[in-house]
């Protein structure tokens, strides 16, 4: 197991920066960065084996990202990032004129696009509020008619930072013979996830945030029971079951998800992935978890004895890496979050407010330094 001090020595940021930002997107650590210069190297000196290399990476990642998610590795397909995951769902369905999709109001896009492409076809999409920002089964519940055929949702919110019961909602959509799919970009890797006993249909992830992998990497997970009924749309040599013979045009399909991959893919991508992925799991999602929520707990504390709140209050099952808050005054945190900025915080602003998303190599000492940031903003005012 790593260690989080061990863990914070790989990213040479937090020298630099207080960084808190990674439900927009993450650093790389230096063995990340190492694996994929040695592998560019290969590319450098025109090494016979490269593509060999690059394969077994690729089977190496596909294994790490099963152990992340507790999926067999035949079951995980690599994808570019999460929206062109969902669109392998989206257009391989066979919709018919009247088909019923249930959307969160306020998904990100990637979980919003697919599905209105599809109302060329006569699928309607209907997105749904939620007043106190909870995305609960029963708000879901409320609203399946008869010709709901699938549920597509964010395992947390990305600008509330709510975590839905994704147990509740898999169970709610199967005893009504709907679909279920998760966008889960805002949670592997820094949340415990188990696809298969959640019992999700189809979730798709992009690398780049709670993954700390370089852009350009992310995969697919779908039972296959669900593959069985999806069209291909895009066809590719490398979802045969021998993608280098290359002559063979009558071979089968591969009968794993990877038959969703198409052509030459993001190897030196992939290398820096399967390395970001193997720390992560040798920090154990638990601890990186348990870690986090530390720190954000620490955080919330010290808004207490300050002039600026929290936006949302959830419980303890219902909160996760994100925490969202404000000035009293909020027409100030467009000025705070550029002050914040210019003393080296990474954050974000979202929504109408401040959106801090700490890892496992944050510290409670950063966390404090915030804090004193933002006492001093306000004697400022």
């Amino acid at each position: 197991m790593i260690s989080q001090a061990q863990f914070r020595s790989y990213f040479d940021v937090a020298d630099k920066r207080i960084y808190l930002n990674h439900a927009a997107y993450a650093p790389l650590s230096r063995p990340v960065v190492h694996a994929m210069n040695e592998y560019f190297e290969h590319r450098l000196q025109g090494n016979p084996a490269t593509w060999d290399i690059a394969e077994a990476h690729m089977e190496g990642l596909r294994k790490n990202y099963g152990g992340l998610v507790a999926a067999p590795p035949e079951r995980i397909a690599h994808m570019a990032n999460t929206v062109s995951g969902i669109n392998v769902l989206a257009n391989g369905l066979d919709w018919q004129v009247g088909d019923h999709i249930l959307l969160y109001s306020d998904e990100f896009p990637s979980n919003v696009m697919p599905f209105l492409n599809l109302k060329d076809r006569g699928v309607e999409v209907e997105f749904l509020e939620a007043r106190d920002a909870r995305v609960s089964p029963e708000l879901f519940e409320a609203a399946i008619r008869p010709q709901t055929r699938l549920i597509s949702v964010s395992s947390v919110q990305y600008l509330t930072g709510y975590r839905t019961d994704l147990k509740a909602l898999a169970d709610l959509c199967h005893s009504k013979g709907i679909l279920f799919s998760v966008d889960a970009i805002q949670s592997v890797g820094v949340i415990p996830t188990d696809v298969m006993a959640m019992d999700i249909d189809f979730m798709a992830v992009g690398g780049h945030k709670w993954m700390m992998s370089p852009l350009g990497t992310g995969f697919i997970y779908l039972t296959e029971e669900l593959q069985s009924r999806l069209k291909l749309v895009h066809r590719g040599y490398m979802g045969h079951v021998n993608p280098i013979d290359f002559g063979n045009f009558t071979q089968e399909l591969s009968p794993h998800a990877r038959r969703f991959e198409l052509g030459a893919f993001n190897a030196t991508g992939m290398v820096g992935a399967e390395k970001a992925i193997e720390l992560l799991l040798e920090c154990e999602p638990e601890s990186i978890f348990r870690h986090v929520r530390k720190l954000i707990n620490q955080f919330e504390w010290g808004l207490e004895e300050l002039p600026y709140h929290k936006l949302y209050h959830f419980s303890d099952v219902e909160v996760s890496s994100i925490c969202m808050f404000s000035h009293n005054d909020a027409s100030l945190n467009k000025e705070l979050f550029t002050q914040l900025v210019e003393k080296g915080v990474n954050l974000s602003l979202r929504g109408g407010g401040l959106r801090i998303a700490p890892h496992y190599y944050n510290t409670s000492a950063e966390i404090e330094e915030l804090l004193e940031l933002l006492a001093a903003f306000n004697h400022l005012q």
